[in-house]
This record gives structure tokens, C-alpha cells and sequence, in this order.
């Protein structure tokens, strides 16, 4: 099993970062993070450009960079808050790997285009949390369970969800190294330092606005590579923002036709993704899937 750094649990007073790595942030939604980490007895940095706009990014990427490696670089902050996703990590990568230490790992936080960072956190063998933003802490009251998940999280806990499996899944148990997140942003990192996906994992998969044909022809590359075959299991959360082809009524019913032929477990309608239920999960850890009659279940 290839390895995998928990980042040491937040302390109250630690400082957690808010960065702007792609698209421009509301600052109202970033000033409602802040306050909810506030509220949770921890320091909040908002860094420099986070409030930024250049073009629909918060910054050059030079500006991006700058922020990501200056808050990496403070010891006092133990967690890096995204403030969004959009598009725009992938500028960073390059720049940004030899700033993120596994000696000293800090938690990043985000999902949809943060599955770059994810995937760059990956590389260094450090876990990380692929989970709601400044949005969600913002506009979601202090008893929202994702909200509690993810603080519980950080502070070290290790989550364990379960859901009702869509139609189509197939049942099972295995466990692995869960991987995944954004399923256009992951697959443009294939055959870089930064590529997720390995033999033996159990990979999680959303997207939002693509058409079933991208996400076919994306699953066939992973299938024609050897990938698809030979995961330990699936993960499907929310595809939104499509419409159904000539081919397919929906998403789910192409990604069934696509694992038809093998046999680890699958979960349909995992409460992950461009939704308001989107539950955090740690992104390179050590996870059981388990697959039953009617539900599924997630433990770390």
C-alpha cells in the first residue's frame, strides 16, 4: 500500500489560510468563511490576492503562486482553506510541488477544479480533504452535517458515510486508497507527475456541465490504459448540469454500461460533487467501500 501523511490535527488558535487558487470569490461568501472559522476558535488568513480579479481569475498566476507558497511557508497555518474551484490550479503545479513538504504536511481543502491541488498533494503521499469551500461554510448554519464533517476532519477525526446506492450499482467490499475528485480536471493530468489514476485504487468520480459522450470517451482512455479494469472499486457521485443524448437517458446509465464487465463493487449516488450535500472525504487515504442490498457505506 502506498503511503499516505495525515497533516497533524488543527489545535484551537491554529491559523487556517483562505486562498483564491482559480476563479474570482464573492467576498461576502469569503467573509462568511472567515467568520465560520472564527467561530471555531481558529485564526483566519485571508491571503493576499484572494480577493483578486484578473480576468475571471483572482490573480496572475504568478499572484496565485505567490499566495499558495507564502501560506505553505507560515508554520503558524496548520490548514489552507480554497475559497472556490472554476479553473485555474493547474497554472500552479509546477510551481507550487516543491513548497508542499511532507515533513511537514498541512490539510488543503476544496473540490471541483481543487482536484489539481489534490492531485499534487497525492504525489507528496499527503492526505488531504476533497470537500465543500467558502460557499458552503458560509451560507450553511453551524448544525450543517458537512460543515461538522469536515471540522471533525481536520481536528482528526476519520468519517464513515453511508447512502442509498442508485440504480445500477453492484455490490461488494474493498478496500484501497481512495482517489479521484473532479472527474475533466483528474483525467487532464494523465501521464504527468501528477496522474491519479493506478491499478488497486477506489476511485470517486463528479462533473459538472459535461456531456455523457466527454465522460464516455474519458472512461475509455481509462479502460483502453488498464486503469479501469483493474480498480479496487467506484465511487460515482452527482453529474449535474447535462443533458441525456440520443445514447443515454442520463449519466449513470452509460457509466454502468462502462464497468458492466468487471467485478468490484460500484456505488451510484454518492453525496459527492456540485451539490449542496456534498460530503468531505479524505482524498489518498486508506477507505473500505462496501456495497449492500440497497446501501453503501464509506469508512476510513
Amino acid at each position: 500500500m502506498e503511503s499516505c501523511l495525515f497533516p497533524r490535527p488543527l489545535c484551537k488558535g491554529d491559523t487556517v489560510a483562505i486562498v483564491s487558487p482559480a476563479s474570482v470569490i464573492d467576498p461576502a461568501l469569503l467573509e462568511g468563511a472567515v467568520a465560520a472559522i472564527g467561530s471555531r476558535g481558529y485564526r483566519a488568513l485571508v491571503a493576499e490576492h484572494a480577493l483578486g480579479v484578473s480576468g475571471s481569475y483572482s490573480g496572475s498566476a504568478a499572484d496565485r503562486l505567490a499566495d499558495l507558497r507564502g501560506v505553505l511557508a507560515d508554520p503558524c497555518v496548520r490548514a489552507v482553506l480554497c475559497s472556490r474551484g472554476g479553473y485555474g490550479c493547474v497554472h500552479l503545479l509546477e510551481g507550487l510541488s516543491d513548497a508542499v513538504d511532507p515533513a511537514d504536511p498541512r490539510w488543503i481543502v476544496g473540490f471541483s477544479d481543487v482536484s489539481a491541488l489534490h492531485a499534487l498533494w497525492r504525489s507528496k503521499g499527503i492526505v488531504s480533504v476533497h470537500g465543500s469551500m467558502a460557499k458552503h461554510l458560509a451560507l450553511f448554519p453551524d448544525g450543517d452535517a458537512d460543515n461538522a464533517a469536515l471540522w471533525d476532519i481536520l481536528e482528526g477525526g476519520r468519517p464513515q458515510y453511508s447512502w442509498t446506492s442508485g440504480a445500477g450499482s453492484r455490490q461488494g467490499e474493498a478496500s484501497g486508497l481512495l482517489v479521484g475528485g473532479n472527474l475533466a480536471v483528474i483525467a487532464g493530468l494523465v501521464s504527468t507527475p501528477y496522474d491519479l489514476f493506478s491499478p488497486g485504487t477506489i476511485l470517486f468520480i463528479e462533473d459538472i456541465a459535461e456531456p455523457i459522450y466527454k465522460v464516455e470517451r474519458i472512461l475509455w482512455q481509462l479502460r483502453l490504459s488498464g486503469v479501469l479494469p483493474a480498480l479496487a472499486g467506484l465511487v460515482v457521485g452527482r453529474f449535474t448540469e447535462y443533458r441525456p443524448d440520443r445514447n443515454y437517458r442520463d449519466m449513470e446509465a452509460m457509466i454502468y454500461d462502462m464497468t458492466a464487465d468487471y467485478g468490484y463493487p460500484v456505488s451510484f449516488g454518492a453525496p459527492v460533487g456540485h451539490v449542496d450535500h456534498n460530503v468531505p472525504l479524505l482524498h489518498g487515504a486508506v477507505a473500505t467501500l462496501s456495497v449492500g442490498d440497497g446501501m453503501s457505506r464509506l469508512a476510513f
